[in-house]
């Protein structure tokens, strides 16, 4: 017996390599084709006993064939099956196959394919022969992955498929050397960004189809020219876009000890390697589901058009990760709303929350997310850097808030933002090290207090560092806000603290600590109103010692950037029991 993985490398770099949202939506798509239908077919083609089995529009049909025995039956020693595919998701396809010829003639259909279909893109196969009697699956699992990891390590740059020799004239967007002219652009266009274009009205329609069942009247934008001229259409408010990109914590651990979780006790190698099988394909397919349905709930919190055109573009949805480009003025309440709705709905599924209750000690996952609010005009592959880089901020997270009795991390998740009023420089360690003064190489005060918390309290009360996830819990900056946005009861156009007193407070916080809380008590002995207390994070002061930490922390400035983009009085933006 052959275990075989094919699998994608470099994902995001080729999805998000150009600022042409069309290439990235077609990236995106071949990345998705890579790992599903291009696998399907080449087991359609060397064996007899998977019919239709590529013939899927949407998530929900893959995943209907891939559990149909008829279309995908199990593999054993004593039967005429030559292929099972246990796992088939974007950009990564997990089979068993009996003899080594077939296994070869999989990789061999699907690499060429990519060639043809998706130049750029970087995809090899690996084979590892085993016992089905006498060899634990799981533990070759984690052999082959790591002999992935090796051959992909040996292989040439991919760069190397685009010499530039002789010299020859480089495409407007990729900057890969081209190969023809567009003529509806007049712009020169490499193979690379051409195969992308090809693909991005299939992603789209993927994606709509996906959602169909659930909200079957709503459309996305083709591209974020449509994004913008319904934004200029609708309101001249809407002047921002943001990009999330959002990934759930501890997945990839789950999978690489996945038969640590599953009860295998009293049964023969045979039995423990076949429920293997069933179980990951399983849990997988479930984790797509809980994804999408999380996407679902969150595009609620959206204005639909008069032509239920919903304002968000997806890029990545699969698995446990999620990339959009949205309307920047609902971005934090998507993210806050998907974040939950991900959390609840691994919860209640009972094969997910089975295998997070024995690897995470907890019955459900979590999972983080950086968002980056920007406007219309700003390059967007930059835009999913800084995302990337504020979704691993986020998940600071993991490293604070732990098990008490594993001390792994405890299933909380976060989100990390930033508004680039600036776009002259988008460099993450450049943007925080402006809001932090350091005593040599050590911070000692913070002009922020992100990432922020989105778990309920309830649910994270056994946990170690609960304090530290009360301190950054969402809820504190929403209190600000609030403070913020405070109005006059005889005047609803007046707010109780002028922007004038906030724009002092904010200047003051660039000054030193001393100089931004004189103002603060300044202020708060002129304005006297309950709320504007809520401003300060410790008596008499904006800071605040952050727990386990000897950093004064303020979260005022949060307050100020954020209070734009948080609509308090939208009933979607509470957080989800």
């Amino acid at each position: 017996m052959y275990l075989v993985l094919i699998e994608t490398s470099g994902n995001q770099n080729y999805i998000f390599s150009t600022n042409k949202l069309k290439e990235n939506i077609g990236a995106s798509e071949l990345t998705y084709r890579a790992g599903t239908k291009w696998v399907l077919e080449a087991v359609e083609k060397v064996s007899k006993t998977h019919p239709c089995l590529s013939l899927f529009k949407n998530g929900q049909q893959l995943r209907d064939n891939l559990l149909n025995e008829t279309l995908n039956p199990a593999i054993a020693p004593n039967n005429n099956v030559g292929v099972e595919v246990i796992v088939s998701t974007s950009g990564k396809a997990l089979l068993l196959v009996k003899e080594e010829k077939i296994a070869k003639e999989i990789i061999q259909y699907v690499t060429l394919k990519a060639l043809k279909e998706a130049p750029g893109l970087d995809i090899c196969g690996v084979i590892h022969k085993f016992e089905w009697d006498n060899h634990n699956l799981g533990e070759i699992n984690r052999k082959i992955h790591r002999e992935f990891a090796n051959i992909r390590s040996q292989k040439p740059a991919n760069d190397l498929r685009f010499l530039r020799l002789p010299m020859i004239d480089e495409c407007s967007t990729s900057g890969l050397p081209a190969s023809l002219i567009d003529n509806s652009e007049i712009n020169y266009s490499s193979v690379v960004s051409c195969s992308k274009r090809n693909y991005s009205e299939q992603g789209l329609e993927r994606i709509r189809e996906l959602i169909k069942q659930e909200k079957p009247n709503l459309n996305f934008p083709k591209s974020i020219r449509e994004l913008i001229n319904y934004f200029e259409s609708e309101s001249s408010e809407r002047e921002w876009l943001s990009v999330i990109h959002a990934d759930g914590n501890g997945l990839g651990e789950i999978f690489l000890k996945f038969e640590e979780y599953i009860k295998n006790d009293n049964k023969t190698c045979a039995e423990a390697n076949r429920s293997y099988v069933e179980k990951l394909r399983h849990f997988s397919i479930n984790l797509d589901i809980c994804t999408e349905k999380a996407f679902d709930t969150a595009i609620d919190a959206f204005e639909f058009s008069n032509q239920k055109l919903v304002t968000v573009i997806p890029l990545v949805l699969g698995g446990d990760d999620l990339t959009v480009v949205c309307d920047g003025k609902n971005a934090i309440k998507f993210t806050k709303i998907f974040l939950n709705s991900f959390e609840q709905e691994t919860a209640e599924n009972q094969i997910i929350s089975e295998i997070a209750a024995k690897a995470l000690k907890v019955s459900r996952l979590s999972a983080c997310a950086g968002i980056a609010i920007i406007k219309p005009k700003f390059p967007f592959s930059s835009a999913y850097q800084l995302a990337e880089k504020l979704m691993q901020s986020a998940k600071e997270v993991k490293k604070k808030v732990t098990h008490p009795e594993t001390n792994q991390p405890y299933p909380c998740s976060a989100f990390d933002f930033h508004i680039l009023y600036d776009s002259s420089n988008v460099d993450f360690k450049s943007i925080r090290s402006k809001l932090e003064t350091k005593s040599g190489n050590i911070v000692t005060q913070k002009l922020h207090n992100r990432p922020y918390v989105v778990t309920d309290d309830k649910e994270i009360q056994e946990t170690k560092g609960l304090e530290w996830a009360k301190f950054h819990q969402f809820s504190k900056l929403e209190a600000k806000i609030k403070a913020l946005k405070a109005k006059d009861e005889n005047d609803e156009n007046k707010r109780l603290l002028p922007n004038s007193q906030i724009h002092e407070m904010k200047a003051g916080l660039f000054l030193g600590k001393s100089v931004a809380d004189a103002r603060y008590l300044l202020i708060r002995n002129r304005y006297h109103y309950q709320g504007i207390t809520t401003l300060a994070g410790s008596e008499d002061s904006l800071f605040q010692e952050e727990p386990h930490s000897k950093i004064d922390v303020t979260g005022l400035l949060d307050a100020i950037d954020a209070a734009e983009f948080v609509n308090l009085e939208d009933k979607n933006n509470e957080q989800k029991a």
